[in-house]
């Protein structure tokens, strides 16, 4: 028997309200979480892109969010508070992403993903993504001081 997932709702984040609820869920998990730099976790693509935002519907307390860079259709900045990690809230979230590509024509999705060794304090996502259909693309390599490795997912017809 599977887990029950919450009931939610995934919008694009389209007022400011929205975004800055994208934001600070991003701050939790990137910035006081992971300890990556605010100079690295905000930049100049967030305004050039599409904001996805996971809302539970019993309390209406934002958990989830993911960004994508519209011009390139690259996806980033996929997080899930801790407390909700786990409970299968950011399968959705990347379908409702991999949705919007489709109907705006895209053929393809990628990101880079984190691949840094869990044993050293790390995070790989990449077994995550691969469940998803997403395929490697290229070698492993560093950035801002962790190991990423690009992946690529094919827009279904």
């Amino acid at each position: 028997m599977g887990k029950e997932l919450p009931a939610y709702t995934i919008r694009i984040a389209k007022t400011p309200e929205d975004v800055q609820k994208c934001m600070q869920i991003r701050k939790e998990v990137f910035i006081d979480e992971q300890g990556y730099d605010i100079r690295v976790e905000t930049n100049d693509d967030d305004h050039r892109s599409t904001h996805f935002l996971l809302v539970l519907s019993e309390t209406d307390e934002a958990v989830g969010t993911i960004r994508l860079i519209n011009e390139n259709n690259q996806l980033g900045r996929f997080a899930i508070l801790k407390e909700y990690r786990g409970k299968g809230l950011g399968v959705p979230l990347i379908e409702a992403l991999h949705e919007h590509v489709r109907e705006k024509g895209g053929k393809e999705v990628w990101c880079q993903s984190q691949a840094a060794d869990p044993t050293q304090g790390g995070v790989d996502a990449t077994g995550f993504y691969k469940r998803l259909g997403y395929v490697n693309r290229g070698e492993k390599y560093m950035k801002e001081g962790t190991v990423h490795q690009d992946m690529v997912y094919t827009i279904p017809k």
